[in-house]
């Protein structure tokens, strides 16, 4: 089964949100707002989430949950604590608050339900 327009929408949302918050991170770097060694840190951790679309286009069911508790509880965590954000960092959170609510929205609607646990593993050839 091919992957659903709706998941692949939220897959290309996915890898624009993390491209944009690199560039937030370069721009924060450009300004003097973060150091050399923050900025190391934001690329690393922003590498390590490429396995996210990459999971989600693979039809990963555990990884659109992970996700999503990882976004809500990201956002929750910053409404509790925005010191050592900068501005940049705030403002493009709030902005990009619609584009995951649209990520999560479509990774579980109905056909994204039904493509994502339809995944079944590959049969194991017979061992002789």
């Amino acid at each position: 089964m091919d992957i659903p327009k709706g998941v692949n929408q939220a897959v290309i949302a996915t890898w624009a949100t993390l491209v944009i918050e690199a560039m937030v991170a370069a721009a924060n770097k450009r300004l003097g707002d973060i150091s050399s060694d923050k900025f190391a840190a934001y690329l690393g951790i922003y590498a390590i989430c490429c396995i996210f679309p990459y999971k989600l286009s693979r039809g990963s069911n555990p990884t659109r949950y992970i996700f999503s508790i990882l976004t809500v509880l990201g956002y929750i965590l910053m409404l509790g604590e925005t010191e050592g954000l900068t501005n940049l960092d705030v403002i493009i959170s709030i902005l990009l608050i619609p584009v995951y609510a649209f990520i999560i929205w479509r990774l579980f609607t109905g056909e994204a339900n039904a493509w994502f646990t339809d995944k079944r593993p590959p049969a194991l050839p017979n061992a002789k």
